[in-house]
This record gives structure tokens, sequence and C-alpha cells, in this order.
């Protein structure tokens, strides 16, 4: 059976983190697997602790590095099968946690990706580029993510469109969602 774990950033948008743990409660909910919600925080504070409780979730203290530091910290701090990386500024669709499960076990697929691609970008080069948009959610089964040294720690911005960069260069089978449909690529 595969184990996941749910890893948010919360210094990428405390504002919104209820909101996302709500979401993130209920597409637990629609998965047979066993599911470990982590958060990090610069500072453990009261505010953190009520949210966690509420959503059954960790916290695990990081202030210091990159975004990529942080991620690959907690990653490390984790024994789960499969990374599930996601942005607390945005809201899941209904569903994602679930559908990316079977991608991964039933189709076996080694990572899945929500992927937004912006309004500016042009439709030909988000053909040519793997990645040119937002990634929402990443999902990622630990022994790529190993395999790949996980995300690069100079990083603060794009670090999970590098991580699916060097995901399809080393030949993992990545499957990108967006909201037009699905692409695979790798």
């Amino acid at each position: 059976m595969n184990h996941f774990c749910i890893i948010i950033d919360s210094q990428r948008g405390y504002a919104r983190l209820d909101r996302c743990l709500e979401a993130v409660t209920h597409a637990i909910n629609t998965t047979d697997s066993p599911v470990d919600i982590i958060v990090l925080v610069d500072k453990v504070r009261s505010r953190y602790v009520m949210l966690a409780e509420r959503h059954n979730a960790q916290l695990l203290e990081r202030s210091a590095g990159t975004r990529g530091q942080r991620y690959n910290a907690c990653a490390h701090h984790t024994q789960a099968t499969t990374l599930v990386f996601i942005d607390p500024l945005v809201e899941l669709p209904k569903g994602w946690l679930a559908w990316s499960e079977r991608a991964m076990l039933e189709r076996a697929w080694d990572a899945v990706a929500l992927t937004v691609i912006g309004t500016s970008k042009l439709p030909w080069l988000t053909r040519l580029l793997y990645s040119t948009g937002d990634t929402l959610a990443l999902s990622v089964k630990r022994q790529w993510f190993e395999r790949v040294g996980g995300f690069d720690v100079e990083r603060e911005q794009g670090i999970e469109s590098d991580l699916l960069l060097r995901l399809v260069a080393c030949h993992a089978r990545v499957l990108n969602q967006t909201p037009e449909g699905n692409r695979a690529a790798g």
C-alpha cells in the first residue's frame, strides 16, 4: 500500500492555510492510502497549533534557507513512499489526490503534477516547453525524488518546474494535468 505525505509550506500563504488544509482533509477522505500532513512553519505559534490540531497535521519548524531547502528537509523527515507538495495559495480541484493516487499506482506514473498555464504564455511555447506554468500540486514517488537529488537548494521560485524537468531528463514517467486536460511528458 502507498503512504502519502502532503507537505505544505505555510510561508507561502498563511491567510489561505486554513482553506488549503480543509481541502486537503476532504481529499484525504477520497483515498484508501494512509496520508500524513506536514505543515512547514517558521516558528510554532498558537494559531498554527490550532490549525494543525483541527486538521490532524504535524508542524515542522523550518525557517532558514530557501524553499528548496525547506521542502527537502521536510521530505527527509518523513518515510512516506509518495511525497505531495501543495501550494497553500490555491484551491485544488476535488478528487485530485485520488486521481493522482490512481495515476501513480494503477498506471505506474512516477510523478503527477497539477499545473496552471498562465494566460500570458503563448500556446506554441507551452507545447515546446514541458512546464511553463505554475505548479499547484506535485506528487512524486520518493525513489525518484531521491534519485534526482530533491529540489534545487539554491532556488526559492520555480522549484517544482525545475524538479519536473530533471525527472523528465532522467526518464521518469511524468504526468502533467492542466485544467484543459492531461498531458504526459517522459
